[in-house]
């Protein structure tokens, strides 16, 4: 299983809010393919973080944001 987390980055590029999003995703691709669309939805630019293998985006107000892709234990989600 795979959950997309949406971390907001300071200036530095660390970061200072981590947010894990719903739904999680059994596959890695899927989840992949999720945080590329929550990345062009952020109001600015985009791309693909080769170093972190992950998504970032810029807002119109310069804040970073990074939507990494992050395995879960299936037991943390069962009903």
């Amino acid at each position: 299983m795979f959950q997309i987390v949406r971390c907001m980055l300071d200036e530095k590029g660390d970061v200072v809010v981590r947010s894990p999003t719903k739904p999680v995703f059994e596959l890695r691709e899927d989840a992949a393919a999720m945080a590329e669309f929550d990345a062009s939805r952020v109001a600015g630019d985009y791309g693909y973080d080769e170093e972190h293998d992950s998504w970032w985006a810029i807002d119109s107000g310069g804040r970073m944001y990074r939507f990494n892709i992050e395995q879960v234990a299936a037991a943390n989600f069962a009903a």
